[in-house]
């Protein structure tokens, strides 16, 4: 029933270009993904555009909220070009065979209730463009949180976190880079705490990237 629900609300929802609002060429066509201000917040995450982008609000929360899952392929491609493309203004270097891309989970409480991982859309999206493999098996949310938008502090978000992340197979991350991969950035709390968790369990590095911070 949740599947058959979630066709019909991608069915009414209108098949245009949230800039441009031309119609038939994608909720975000080329020309106006190329024109979402790049995030220039200079921090541990790697974000590829700024949050306070009217387009990606929109795109973030048609994806989240309203189940426009076909959003997941041009935020992803946002992610690659801003970020892991050859091009000189974003030259984060990866190597295929010692990375895998994680996504940051939800806790099954969240995830019976929105029905998919929109951070897993992206991530394998992701993945495929860069010929990367993703583990979305390995990390783990095991205690249930609310939203943290309703925590103010990091100080709090972060203890509100603590226990929250559980890796599975934690052989699988050795001398891994992990790309973690999620769709918005606040106080990167989340990120800090999943990371922490990855690093502990034997990852070489962890990379936190986001669509938006």
């Amino acid at each position: 029933m949740k599947d058959f629900l979630n066709k019909i609300l991608n069915l009414t929802l209108p098949e245009k270009c949230l800039g441009c609002q031309r119609k038939n060429n994608g909720y975000l066509c080329p020309e106006c993904l190329n024109k979402i201000p790049p995030c220039f917040d200079n921090s541990s995450i790697l974000a590829a555009a700024a949050y306070q982008s009217p387009v990606v609000k929109k795109a973030i929360w048609l994806l989240k909220y309203r189940r426009a899952k076909k959003l997941a392929e041009p935020l992803a491609e946002l992610i690659f070009l801003r970020i892991f493309s050859s091009s000189p203004q974003y030259r984060h270097p990866v190597s295929v065979l010692d990375t895998l891309i994680i996504p940051i989970p939800l806790s099954k409480k969240r995830l019976r209730e929105r029905g998919f991982n929109q951070a897993e859309l992206i991530a394998n999206l992701l993945a495929e463009k860069m010929s990367v493999k993703i583990a979305c098996n390995i990390l783990e949310k095991i205690k249930h949180t609310e939203t943290q938008v309703k925590v103010k502090n990091r100080e709090n978000r972060l203890k509100n976190l603590k226990g929250t992340f559980k890796v599975s197979h934690p052989r699988l991350l050795k001398e891994k880079t992990i790309i973690l991969v999620d769709d918005v950035a606040t106080t990167g709390a989340t990120l800090f705490e999943a990371g922490r968790v990855l690093k502990k369990s034997g990852a070489k590095k962890v990379v936190p990237v986001v669509v938006a911070k």
